[in-house]
């Protein structure tokens, strides 16, 4: 009887996979661990190691100190682009991302970690059709659902409009700063955005906690007033595995 084919370490890593994909480990369950895949497969310790690497660069689990390997826990938040900037959310006191979060039965918190005037990269001006190398208002956030930080986002406002106004605080005033740029006079009308995928930064994966292997979602946001100045641009970085994006637009 000819000996049954020894399995690499990718081979058993995609059938750990294909697993939890199907449900049959569910979210938060424990993996076998290297001792149990050494014995299971007849593998060396090394070999054990790698799979547990490989399934760790999917993002589909994450190590637990002194307990082990767990499938990752997805709940995902769902931007809805075509409604987290609407009008009734300000009038109702509240800021976009806390709107969508609260509306999804989760938990929202911003952090403020920045707010600075300074001169922004080239891009952020040309964005914001202001001559190259005028000063603009940042203000740097996390933000966090259900105490798990999701998104990093700067934003970054011309000093014409937010200098020394409740836009260079931390808290702006109910219905966060789009309810601030309305009460100085510039209403929002439309929105520009474009979005890709992508790898984070070293500094990006440690500031969402996101395992090796996550990617994430990259967001650029323009807002224009009713004169078709544009506002603000705001740059997001999402956890890929914990936001869906939704766009709802008319076809005529």
């Amino acid at each position: 009887m000819p000996a049954m084919k020894r399995l690499n370490s990718r081979e058993i890593a995609d059938q750990l996979r294909k697993k939890i994909e199907s449900g049959e480990y569910l979210p938060g369950s424990v993996l076998p661990s290297e001792r149990e895949l050494i014995e299971t497969y007849g593998i060396s310790s090394a070999t054990a190691s790698k799979v547990t690497g490989l399934l760790k660069s999917t993002g589909l689990v994450e190590s637990q100190v002194g307990r082990g390997v767990f499938v990752r826990r997805r709940t995902q938040l769902i931007r809805h682009a075509h409604d987290r900037y609407a009008r009734h959310w300000r009038e109702a006191g509240k800021a976009p991302f806390r709107a969508e979060v609260e509306a999804q039965g989760r938990a929202a918190r911003v952090e403020v970690t920045d707010i600075a005037r300074l001169v922004p990269e080239k891009w952020v001006n040309e964005r914001l059709a202001l001559p190259i190398g005028q000063e603009v208002v940042r203000r740097e956030n996390t933000y966090f659902v259900d105490d798990h930080a999701v998104q990093i986002v700067n934003t970054y406002i011309p000093l014409s409009i937010a200098a020394d106004t409740p836009l260079e605080v931390a808290v702006p005033g109910p219905g966060g700063i789009y309810a601030a740029f309305e009460q100085l006079g510039h209403r929002l009308t439309r929105m520009l955005e474009e979005v890709q995928a992508r790898m984070p930064r070293t500094d990006e994966a440690q500031r969402l906690n996101a395992s090796p292997g996550t990617p994430v979602l990259d967001v650029l946001h323009i807002s224009y007033d009713q004169d078709e100045t544009p506002m603000d641009v705001s740059h997001f970085v999402l956890r890929g595995d914990e936001n869906v994006l939704t766009y709802e637009l008319p076809t005529d």
